[in-house]
């Protein structure tokens, strides 16, 4: 009885492993402001995230790195940071933003962009 578990259930084991490796690296698509207010949710995490590039920064957030835009929707704004490209030069345009969220040395969220596409015009 005991090794029919077994052959029935390490199938079974392996089956679920193989899906969860499977969408292990599919992005979490979110909005911006809820990925700024919950970075502990999302640290580390994989994420898409559209909007528009803008360099008005509201009071209350400081940017990990001097000079980054944000990426700000309805439902606010996020820092993104990119060491191999300016952003500046899509300010003002709606992008899609893929990239992990990191928190820099002062607690606040930003989202450390591997690749971003304008969107539109």
């Amino acid at each position: 009885m005991r090794n029919t578990l077994l052959k029935l259930f390490l199938p079974a084991l392996i089956g679920l492993s193989v899906l969860g490796c499977a969408t292990a690296n599919k992005p979490v698509y979110d909005q911006a402001g809820v990925v700024e207010r919950f970075p502990k949710s999302y640290l580390g995490s994989y994420v898409e995230l559209v909007g528009t590039v803008t360099d008005k920064r509201p009071q209350d957030l400081f940017p990990p790195y001097p000079g980054d835009p944000l990426l700000c929707d309805s439902s606010g704004c996020i820092y993104i940071h990119d060491d191999t490209e300016d952003l500046n030069k899509f300010l003002g345009k709606k992008v899609k933003v893929l990239g992990f969220v990191k928190v820099d040395t002062f607690n606040f969220p930003y989202v450390d962009v591997i690749k971003i596409e304008p969107l539109g015009r």
